[in-house]
């Protein structure tokens, strides 16, 4: 009996490394390997808990609790901007194909698998075919020496009505801000770039979509 759930417990870390590769291309803090655990160790908790005949509904619950820690720890806060939600999802999406897996569920854990891969990775791929104005650029400010950040960041942040800011970085020691918004399309790029270079302490203004 032991040996028959082996696999079932690969089958999962399968799964898990499918949802979780797309993560890995696209640099998030949570990619192939804490997806593949992720569903590997849901798996073997249902399992245990299926053979022992205890309620699978209340290992779910369990499952479902230790992924929002897993899940807060991929949420980053960065200035005015949240990162790392979509990852958080796909943590807990692939908590539960793991859960499935584990209830010898295959085929819905890999129909589940399947339409989380399209959510992550082609639906993406269709925004950016039949979207194209609400595309990442990466905004490039050059600050005067000693000028405060969190001044410039407030006010270039306020200057941006038609686009959503998504990250703030700054450039080591220098007085550079980089931000990456996505813009709608009722933003003109040329006109963002003037109100920018209006603000107090910017000297210069680059903008790469």
């Amino acid at each position: 009996m032991e040996w028959t759930v082996i696999p079932t417990f690969l089958l999962a870390i399968l799964l898990g490394a499918v949802v979780g590769l797309e993560r890995e291309l696209g640099a998030q803090p949570a990619g192939l390997r804490t997806h593949m655990l992720v569903a590997g160790g849901a798996s073997l908790f249902t399992i245990a808990g299926y053979e022992v005949g205890v309620d699978p509904t209340r290992i779910a619950a369990q499952v479902v609790t230790g992924i929002g820690f897993l899940g807060a720890g991929a949420i980053l806060r960065e200035g005015v901007n949240i990162s790392g939600l979509t990852t958080a999802a796909s943590l807990w999406v692939t908590a539960a194909i793991g859960v499935v897996t584990g209830l010898r569920l295959y085929w819905p854990a890999v129909a589940a698998t399947a339409v989380a891969v399209a959510a992550l990775w082609l639906f993406k791929m269709a925004e950016a075919h039949w979207l194209p104005d609400r595309q990442r650029v990466r905004v490039t400010l050059t600050l005067a020496p000693d000028f405060p950040l969190d001044v410039v960041e407030r006010e270039a942040v306020a200057a941006l009505p038609a686009a959503r800011v998504l990250r703030i970085e700054y450039a080591g020691h220098d007085q550079t801000l980089v931000l990456t918004a996505r813009a709608d399309g009722t933003a003109s790029l040329p006109a963002i770039a003037e109100a920018l270079r209006r603000l107090d302490g910017v000297r210069g203004v680059e903008i790469v979509r």
